[in-house]
């Protein structure tokens, strides 16, 4: 059986902030989902991905592969389980509340503004991997995000090393924010727009037990649970994880837990 080369990749360390530098390892996942929020601009294309929800890459129509394949979104080189990711994450992309989509609009809009301004000015605008809070962001450096790509491709490892454990080296990277993560701020974020912690629980419980098709079923409503407490799951991490799923679940699974315990351990104690 063909493994694919997922399995050399690093697992994050533990659930970062956006406040640093995204990891290098997530530059491939954000470089997608960041195309795949681009082609939602149209309409069309928007429904043709939101039909590939919880289905198979044989199950999809026609015209979700033309929307993901025409423009080349998905890797020639995704197959089996990785294939699946890309397809399943940018169904769940497109499937976004209509907040999102226009938060997505007034982003592009507002840039452009800004691209306009520094043109009419004589200005270079600001490289956007000069800034830590790029939404899914990208990696600082150029280079190790080609690196990371390049290490993708042949299998090579992608290890943080030893030195990543410490809280010192910890705060050069962050690998996002996991499911677990989002779900954890779903309960505390307070207000009309929590949710219930047990109903929460019991899903996340019941979502880490899941074999690939099982976690492919319920992603979706996981996703709008996020979305009707207004939490936006972080994409390109999501992506990441789930293309690890069918080789590496046990520790995936054992991250998300990890992450949301912790994060509603520390909500708590601030409110506290």
């Amino acid at each position: 059986m063909h493994l694919s080369d997922e399995r050399n990749t690093a697992l994050p360390p533990e659930a970062g902030t956006d406040q640093v530098p995204r990891h290098a390892a997530l530059a491939e996942c954000d470089t997608f989902v960041g195309r795949v929020r681009e082609a939602c601009a149209n309409s069309g294309t928007q429904q043709a991905l939101r039909r590939g929800l919880a289905k198979t890459v044989d199950e999809v129509p026609a015209r979700t592969h033309a929307a993901l394949l025409r423009n080349g979104l998905v890797p020639d080189t995704a197959g089996g389980a990785t294939r699946r990711a890309y397809y399943a994450v940018a169904a769940l992309i497109a499937a976004r509340p209509p907040a999102e989509r226009l938060l997505d609009a007034a982003t592009r809009e507002a840039v452009g503004d800004e691209t306009a301004q520094a043109d009419a000015q004589g200005d270079t605008p600001a490289d956007p991997a000069d800034s830590a809070d790029v939404p899914d962001g990208q990696p600082r450096a150029a280079a190790a995000a080609a690196a990371a790509g390049q290490a993708s491709r042949t299998g090579e490892r992608i290890t943080p090393g030893i030195a990543s454990q410490t809280s010192e080296s910890r705060a050069h990277f962050s690998w996002g924010t996991s499911l677990g993560a989002s779900l954890a701020q779903a309960v505390t974020r307070g207000g009309q727009d929590a949710v219930k912690e047990d109903g929460v629980e019991s899903r996340l419980h019941l979502l880490v037990r899941q074999e690939t098709d099982g976690l492919h079923r319920m992603l979706p409503a996981v996703l709008r649970q996020l979305g009707s407490a207004g939490v936006m799951a972080d994409y390109g991490r999501l992506l990441y994880d789930v293309r690890r799923w069918q080789y590496d679940r046990d520790t995936t699974a054992t991250r998300w837990l990890e992450d949301y315990y912790r994060v509603l351990r520390r909500a708590r104690q601030t409110q506290s």
